[in-house]
């Protein structure tokens, strides 16, 4: 009978096995080393990325400076200051959590998950916490992220994904570099000539970058971990996690990743089943994150998905489908080279992919294959919720940073073939590289010369999602100092209003009173109230009795540049603002809304009679008495009529 090992010697040869694993790794990571010597500058390529990115954030940046009309004095302001309303959603819960009021929209206000990525609101929260300029922090770290990518494709393109050629090639060392150099700058173009994924990853202030950053290094994990059965689960595990913190759509996203490991290890020779045990400690460690990370939100918030999905995605799979092929069908048709590199994905992985895979077998396609497989079934996701309401495409620019690799492969490839010298002179080389930049930079709606020339403000725009921040954030500063006059005037006894808001993000970060979203994201209560929510995408959760439940003492207040002179004039009811009818469900017309609210204008000014701002608001008739005819410094109330007296 064998001895039976003890717990100490089973321990060591386990430690034994880890060690040895490490070493294999390591002589496997310097044979990548040496690839990537072969190619000169490799550091130099990745400086010009880091440089590259920062200096596409500049231009961002300068995309978005408007002139201030009518000023003493030249004057710009920069619309992209303080992101896009959706980012002072995050900045909100930021800020809540950094003051110890917990997962909030208002202090003392219910646990609400109205923000869309857990791990980008942590980071907000360590940016109030170190920093009163949170802008600056979340750009930076968004400017950050971006050389991230480009770094780590760069990395990829000339390491686990270079070009393999036979020993006894005709194709010169200095023909490979021409080649590999312009495979760096299409790569580079790709990124930085984009100004959808540009600014959708910087100068919004947004989550999009972390999560570009997070897909595209964990999918490049996913190649390393396929290729490499024996390397360690650690890398893939942690990116995972880190996913899974970043975006509900992780749960299928990081689905993807597993599912690609499984199908290579199928082409490589092993039975699914073995292939599939052989990533279970990945496949338990997914089903075990996700696990906590739903049971930890709904001991906390109630609800086993964020608040955004109930108040966001439609129950009707059909009606989502529909909206998501014609999201998808607008971006390739705002973005042509999408189209053709989406193709080109769909080439490489049947051609790839359709072969028998062998161990003798060259590299050769087989990395880009599995990011172009991981790249296709990302981008169904988008396409199954629905797509999104923002200008840009949000959702599909995650991904569009692995979509250039197929076309980088083919134009390798094609520039490489070695029966055809001509084709690998520098001049044409060259000549082919700069034609392919300048349709990168033309073909797409709208291009950096646009943006630059209309201050952001062109169609489709982003610039009004901007202004939407920045006017809620002076509407809410605005409101506080109304507030403060009227609780002076009496006597301190007078609680701040309760404000109901159809454009929460900017208002909702300055505003220090209870802030009630009259749309759902961040209202538990109208998130969940069951609904089709079919109508505006995003914008449908919209329900009338809940409305008057809630009862906010303010209503939908909005800046104004004139005098209103009748309620059929003010926002969100009056003509030019169909988007807002709709989804308001007919409030206007509703008679207990008639009844019970009335629209004011209000005014603020100097001492010295200046005006400051104006802005219109429907307030409640029952505080009319409160408000009215009270002898305050610098804001005066006029209740609009019905019609011209």
């Amino acid at each position: 009978m064998a001895k039976q090992k003890t717990h100490t010697e089973r321990k060591h040869e386990r430690a034994q096995r880890r060690k040895l694993e490490r070493k294999q790794n390591r002589q496997q990571g310097s044979s990548d080393a040496k690839g990537q010597d072969a190619i000169p500058l490799v550091n130099v390529r990745l400086a010009v990325s880091a440089v590259l990115a920062l200096l596409t954030v500049v231009l961002a940046l300068k995309a978005f400076e408007f002139p201030i009309p009518n000023a003493d004095e030249p004057t710009v302001i920069n619309l992209s200051g303080a992101g896009i309303d959706d980012a002072n959603i995050f900045f909100t819960y930021a800020k809540n959590v950094a003051a110890g009021h917990g997962a909030v929209y208002y202090s003392g206000g219910e646990p609400v998950e109205g923000y869309s990525s857990n791990l980008f609101m942590m980071l907000c929260v360590i940016g109030m916490l170190v920093t009163e300029n949170i802008e600056f922090f979340v750009l930076l770290v968004n400017a950050i992220l971006m050389c991230g990518v480009l770094i780590s494709l760069q990395l990829f393109l000339h390491g686990l994904a270079k070009e393999s050629l036979p020993k006894d090639t005709q194709i010169t060392k200095r023909e490979l570099l021409v080649v590999n150099w312009a495979a760096s700058a299409l790569l580079w173009s790709w990124v930085v000539v984009s100004p959808a994924y540009v600014i959708w990853v910087t100068v919004t202030l947004m989550d999009v970058g972390l999560w570009a950053f997070i897909f595209v290094s964990g999918s490049l994990a996913v190649v390393r971990k396929a290729l490499r059965p024996k390397s360690s689960s650690r890398s893939l595990n942690l990116w995972m996690l880190l996913l899974l913190l970043t975006r509900p759509e992780a749960f299928y996203l990081c689905l993807v990743w597993l599912f690609v490991i499984v199908v290579t290890r199928v082409k490589q020779g092993s039975s699914v089943i073995m292939a599939t045990k052989s990533i279970k400690g990945s496949i338990l460690y997914y089903v075990a994150a996700v696990g906590v990370i739903t049971a930890w939100r709904y001991l906390y918030f109630g609800y086993p998905f964020p608040n955004t999905y109930y108040a966001k995605v439609s129950s009707d799979f059909l009606y989502n489908l529909k909206l998501g092929v014609g999201y998808l069908l607008e971006f390739v048709k705002a973005e042509p080279w999408a189209g053709a590199a989406l193709l080109m994905n769909a080439v490489v992985v049947i051609q790839t992919f359709r072969v028998p895979w062998s161990a003798e077998q060259p590299v050769g396609s087989k990395p880009i294959a599995i990011i172009s497989l991981i790249t296709l079934l990302a981008c169904i996701a988008p396409i199954l919720t629905g797509g999104d309401h923002f200008n840009y495409f949000r959702f599909f620019q995650p991904y569009w940073p692995l979509m250039a690799l197929a076309p980088l492969y083919y134009f390798r490839k094609y520039f490489l073939i070695e029966s055809l010298p001509t084709m690998r002179k520098p001049l044409r080389v060259g000549f082919s590289t700069v034609a392919l930049i300048g349709t990168m930079l033309l073909a797409q709606a709208p291009p950096w010369s646009v943006l630059l020339q209309t201050n952001g403000i062109v169609q489709p725009t982003m610039a009004n999602e901007f202004q939407l921040a920045l006017g809620g954030r002076q509407l809410g500063e605005m409101l506080n100092a109304w507030n403060a006059e009227l609780k002076l005037q009496n006597d301190r006894k007078q609680e701040t209003f309760s404000l109901g808001t159809l454009t929460t993000g900017g208002i909702g970060y300055t505003y220090e009173g209870p802030v009630l979203d009259m749309l759902g994201l961040n209202n538990v209560e109208m998130a969940h109230l069951p609904g089709d929510r079919k109508g505006n995408k995003n914008h449908a959760a919209f329900n009338k009795d809940i409305f008057f439940a809630q009862s906010p003492d303010l209503f939908a207040p909005r800046s104004q540049n004139k005098i209103i002179q009748t309620r059929n004039d003010v926002f969100p009811f009056n003509v030019g603002h169909e988007f807002w009818v709709t989804a308001l469900k007919g409030l206007g017309k509703d008679p207990r809304f008639l009844d019970q609210y009335a629209p004011v204008e209000l005014t603020q000014r100097e001492e010295d009679g200046s005006l400051v701002r104006r802005c219109t608001v429907w307030v409640k008739k029952s505080l009319l008495a409160t408000i009215l005819n009270k002898e305050i410094n610098h804001f005066s109330v006029t209740v609009i009529p019905e019609v011209t007296p």
